[in-house]
């Protein structure tokens, strides 16, 4: 029984935790909230939203796109589905699902490591999880499904006793999740290919058990398989291409950028994650006997330890030279999940190897400083300043158009999230991430305005002016837009805007450095 306790208590950071933040999502200011979510969540909100009222896989209720990663969506469809009610209410109840997922992931966490590892060594994985995967987690991204099946994808391979014990449904399930695992975010592919690497290239260097392993990795590779291929044939047929709308304009694969775009978002938790991925690798290679496949439950988890370091390291090479646009600090959540876990190793060894007075002193002073930076690092998460966040001044402005416009209007904003979410018009995004190929193409034929005209686009709105003080002040006559086409790496034609077409500005926000306002202009026929 005191075991019992013992082991549940562990799980008190997650659970105040939680109870942080389904409170502040339920009882927090509307303004309040959207600081802590992005833009890009309110694309899931929309598309799941139009896809259980039957308008299909549409963010403006207009073109049809696949830009987004598909299990979050599919997870929210049912919600937007049996639950009704205001936007901002919606918004709050994705949240809180959020929060339980992340919660969830937390208990599986807790049962896996618990059995291996002393209860002072969980404590400090758990509150490492807590601190920089969980809160930060909580989005409204696909971060909460995603972390849940990585902890998923710990407790299935240790209860299979994947790789080692006899081939069978344990293996096909484990490689059903490393199929959800992509389909809940599609840069995560490298965590089964090195996975599916490690398992044939084990069972083809093996002599006795060859034919056996063998099976075992074609079970692994067959229930992956059977998650992704029918996603991935559904996007070559209805979009000519595998890989999604956002996906494209993303990465230059396969020929390499250099413009270094991802070390620039990478932040303080990416680089400690990469490092750590590296410095683990390093340690293993560097201790003799330390060869992957180790039976028992220390062989499997320093293999699993091995396994996604050296994804993280290949995702992080992928990065730096392939993507070029839009990476945010939520797409190395991984990365922190990998350091919360592994971490428990040398805290286990450090632990059982000093005297009692030592061990106490070492991990009282490690709780110490994780519980210190975390909640400095929750507080500044959850107290972000509403008059620094243009995603607020979109939220009003949505709010405007609500009220002041005809429900069949339809505008065009790039980072359309918040204003299409929450106007409940339609709204066409134009920076193309949850658009389609059509409209890259117009950007390459410099027909943007033609475009527009079509598409019945009667209001044109843009949240920043970072070249233009003269607009972010109002004293202007008028204002020449671009829109850069990041598929076909080319300008569009202009969209010539004036002062006396302004119908909305918002009050003045700091955007980054830069004081600016958000605006909305009515186009005159002639430019539509």
């Amino acid at each position: 029984m005191r075991e019992r306790l013992s082991s549940r208590s562990t799980l008190i950071p997650v659970a105040a935790v939680a109870l942080l933040l389904v409170s502040f999502f339920l009882a927090a200011g509307m303004h309040r909230v959207l600081t802590v979510i992005p833009d890009d969540a309110a694309y899931y909100f929309k598309i799941a939203q139009n896809v259980s009222e039957g308008a299909g896989l549409t963010f403006d209720r207009i073109n049809r796109t696949n830009g987004f990663h598909p299990l979050w969506l599919y997870l929210l469809v049912p919600v937007y589905r049996f639950v009704h009610g205001s936007p901002e209410t919606m918004c709050r109840i994705v949240l809180v699902f959020a929060t339980v997922l992340l919660a969830a992931a937390g208990l599986l966490l807790n049962s896996y490591l618990a059995r291996s590892f002393s209860r002072r060594a969980v404590v400090v994985s758990l509150l490492v999880f807590t601190f920089f995967v969980f809160i930060p987690g909580a989005n409204g991204m696909e971060s909460a499904v995603l972390v849940l099946i990585l902890a998923a994808l710990l407790v299935t391979g240790s209860a299979a006793g994947i790789f080692w014990r006899s081939g069978g449904p344990g293996e096909a399930g484990f490689g059903a999740l490393l199929g959800f695992l992509v389909l809940s975010r599609l840069d995560m592919v490298f965590v089964p290919l090195v996975v599916l690497a490690y398992a044939f290239v084990r069972a083809v260097a093996s002599r006795g058990r060859r034919w056996q392993r063998l099976a075992q990795a074609t079970f692994v590779l067959g229930g992956f398989a059977a998650v992704v291929s029918p996603y991935l044939i559904y996007n070559r047929v209805s979009f000519g291409a595998v890989m999604p709308i956002s996906g494209a304009l993303k990465s230059s694969f396969p020929a390499v950028t250099l413009s270094g775009y991802a070390l620039t978002t990478l932040g303080k938790r990416g680089w400690l994650g990469v490092l750590m991925a590296l410095g683990y690798l390093v340690w293993r290679l560097a201790r003799r006997g330390a060869a992957l496949g180790e039976r028992g439950e220390a062989g499997y988890f320093r293999t699993a330890m091995s396994l996604m370091a050296l994804a993280i390291v290949l995702h992080f090479l992928y990065a730096v030279f392939f993507m070029k646009w839009a990476i945010f600090n939520w797409h190395y959540i991984p990365y922190a999940f990998f350091g919360a876990v592994m971490i428990c190793e040398p805290m286990n060894r450090l632990l059982s190897r000093a005297d009692s007075m030592r061990s106490s002193v070492l991990y009282w002073s490690v709780v110490t400083v994780l519980v210190v930076l975390g909640v400095v690092t929750a507080a500044r998460n959850l107290n972000q300043s509403p008059d620094r966040n243009w995603r607020i001044a979109a939220y009003d402005a949505a709010r405007w158009v609500r009220q002041n416009t005809a429900r069949e209007a339809v505008l065009a904003m790039k980072d359309a999230g918040n204003l299409g979410y929450f106007s409940e018009r339609r709204v066409i995004n134009l920076d193309g991430v949850v658009n389609n190929l059509e409209y890259q193409a117009a950007l390459r034929t410099k027909s943007l305005e033609s475009y527009l005209a079509i598409k019945g686009v009667r209001y044109y709105v843009q949240h920043a002016f970072w070249d233009r003080p003269d607009v972010s002040s109002g004293d202007y006559d008028s204002y020449a837009v671009s829109f850069w086409s990041h598929r076909f790496e080319s300008a569009s034609d202009s969209l010539v805007l004036r002062r006396a077409d302004e119908v909305y500005r918002s009050r003045p926000y700091f955007d980054g450095p830069i004081k600016t306002a958000l605006v909305i202009w009515k186009l005159p026929p002639v430019a539509r």
